[in-house]
């Protein structure tokens, strides 16, 4: 670069000196010919003076000594006078015969002008003037006195012939002269570029070896200059600042994302693109999170997880599988599966609570044998609750790109973990305020929830509820007998009796003390009684254990009612199905009955309902 610059400089000046020798080569050429062109005219006066002279003074016999004598003169190379026709034919031809020679005296003759005629040839150059005589009678000598022609007429001509190789030889010779001054200048101003111009070469070198360095993402580098001055100094310290400044923002930037982001460990390695990169990540964990705070509950967080790992990460076939206490059992809460997967209480990720990939051991898990390349990734989202994703390749190297993307993938599930938290613990709360903590079925708070919206749906699609009340038999006996945690015991076999006997639509309370309620979704008289029978002979034959070790055993009593057919009010069949429990215990106990509006006995509680 430094070399083409000072060629570049030193061509342009050399171009210049050329022209200026041209030129100055035609300057002294064209002022020879200037000065010979003068010369012949101050010639040509002064012969036509001489010529005068010599007329008026009768002495036109002596003209050749005359006219000799002036062609003798420095530079005069040939003279000859040439007699128009008038004069020929007043005087004769004269001397040496002084007519016209060529078709030059003919035309000065002729037109008036004066003519002029380069002559070069390869040693000599000459210039030819032919200036011709004009007859004036104003002037002085009045040619009229003498000549006998007209005002204007010409009365002849004078050919000077000029030797000016001497005027060419000098231009030349200026023009070497100027060529050695050129070289030489441009020989000094090279060098003078040139140490001038090396500074400046080498901080440009420098600046485009780091600029290319940044571009490659490497910002390490810095701009180096030998020189001293403080120009490229400052140029210098105002480049390595920037990258000073540009180099800790980014590695800040990464270190302190660092500590709240799982970054990929291939990341780029220009640092600049990979901020760029992190703030959308970062951008786009922040919507994540400021979407599902707003969710109802965990499905809700967990939908939103699934969809992000199958439309902006990309995995194919995969499941999320949520485990945890409080009775949270293993289930599939987002499947994006190919084939239907099952879950397995003994999967090796959920039992070891750690990631679990085909590629660690030839068929590690043994239950993933859908897949030649699985991984399973269990995620600790509370000491009460756990996610488990599970991811099936077809190839090796698509699990090995997939392994790639788990730090995105924590990055998301850390961004959930606080609302997976909340809405567990809400959750939580809200089934221990509607849950008997004894028998774990619901209570009676949850009753009046579950009413009020299992009424609309009923009243809107026409289902039918079929309605049973259930209390133990003698159940203050056993408090009295055995102590209040045998009768404890007591109830919670008769809860686990209705959760034996009944479907998963129906939904059983523990409406208070040893009174149970089940709700019997879509159920006819017949299957109502059915159901009624199999939970009371179920209970019949479960031996309950006393604190002695010896077991008794207890019998029910139960009432059954029918919603809409004995009023379409489901808080009424509750109570005629209460009204039927109370007609069992007065008919002996141990017995189903179904409600019968006779069973209402004054005419004062039939009016009530």
């Amino acid at each position: 670069m430094q070399k083409k610059l000072s060629l570049i400089i030193v061509g342009t000046i050399f171009i210049s000196f050329m022209l200026l020798m041209v030129i100055s080569a035609l300057s002294i050429r064209n002022l020879g010919i200037k000065n010979a062109e003068e010369k012949a005219q101050i010639i040509a006066n002064l012969v036509q003076d001489g010529l005068s002279a010599h007329m008026l003074s009768g002495t036109m016999a002596q003209r050749e000594f005359f006219l000799k004598k002036i062609s003798t003169a420095k530079g005069v190379d040939a003279l000859w006078v040439v007699r128009s026709n008038s004069v020929i034919n007043q005087f004769g031809k004269g001397f040496s015969n002084e007519v016209a020679r060529d078709s030059i005296d003919e035309e000065a003759l002729n037109s008036a002008t004066v003519h002029k005629q380069i002559i070069e040839d390869s040693g000599n150059v000459k210039l030819r003037v032919t200036t011709p005589y004009i007859a004036t009678e104003h002037g002085t000598p009045n040619c009229m006195q003498c000549h006998q022609t007209k005002e204007g007429e010409v009365l002849g001509s004078i050919s000077i012939v000029f030797d000016i190789t001497e005027a060419r030889t000098n231009g030349i010779l200026n023009a070497l002269m100027i060529l050695g001054f050129s070289i030489v200048i441009m020989l000094l101003v090279f060098l003078i570029i040139n140490r001038s111009m090396r500074p400046l070469m080498e901080i440009f070198h420098s600046i485009t070896f780091v600029m290319n360095k940044a571009q490659e993402g490497e910002y390490v580098r810095r701009v180096r200059c030998s020189s001293q001055e403080k120009e490229y100094q400052n140029v210098k310290f105002g480049i390595n600042s920037l990258l000073d400044k540009l180099e800790g923002t980014l590695t800040d930037i990464e270190m302190t994302v660092k500590k709240f982001l799982a970054l990929s460990p291939n990341h780029q390695p220009d640092l600049l693109l990979e901020t760029q990169s992190i703030v959308h990540e970062l951008s786009d964990i922040y919507q994540f999170k400021r979407t599902i705070e707003f969710d109802e509950d965990k499905e809700q967080v967990y939908h939103r997880i699934g969809s992000i790992l199958q439309h902006d990460i990309g995995l194919k076939d995969f499941v999320l599988i949520e485990s945890g206490k409080n009775d949270i059992h293993p289930n599939i809460v987002f499947d994006a599966s190919s084939q239907k997967r099952s879950i397995n209480l003994n999967c090796r990720a959920l039992r070891t609570k750690q990631t679990v990939t085909s590629d660690q051991f030839r068929d590690i898990c043994g239950l993933c044998n859908t897949s030649a390349s699985h991984l399973c990734i269990p995620y600790l989202i509370s000491s009460d609750l756990e996610l488990l994703l599970s991811i099936w390749e077809r190839t090796p190297e698509e699990l090995t790109h997939t392994k790639t993307l788990l730090p995105k993938i924590q990055n998301y599930i850390d961004a959930a973990r606080p609302e997976l938290v909340s809405k567990n613990l809400t959750e939580i709360l809200k089934v221990s305020s509607t849950t008997d903590a004894l028998t774990e079925l619901y209570n009676r708070k949850y009753l009046d929830e579950y009413i009020e919206k299992a009424l609309s749906q009923a009243k809107r699609n026409g289902i039918i509820y079929g309605i049973l009340m259930i209390d133990i038999d003698w159940f203050k006996m056993v408090n009295d007998t055995y102590g209040h945690d045998i009768g404890d015991r007591a109830i919670k076999a008769l809860s686990q009796a209705l959760k034996a006997n009944i479907r998963e639509s129906d939904t059983a309370f523990r409406f208070g003390g040893e009174e149970f309620l089940v709700l019997l979704y879509e159920c006819e008289d017949a299957m109502v009684m059915q159901i009624a029978e199999k939970i009371r002979l179920a209970f019949e034959k479960m031996p309950i254990q006393s604190n002695t070790s010896a077991t008794f055993y207890k019998t029910l009593s139960v009432g059954a009612s029918i919603f809409p057919k004995d009023s379409d009010s489901l808080w009424k069949c509750i109570k005629f199905a209460d009204i039927a429990l109370y007609n069992a215990k007065d008919s002996g106990r141990n017995c189903c009955k179904r409600f019968d509006p006779s069973m209402i006995e004054t005419k004062e509680l039939r009016n009530d309902f």
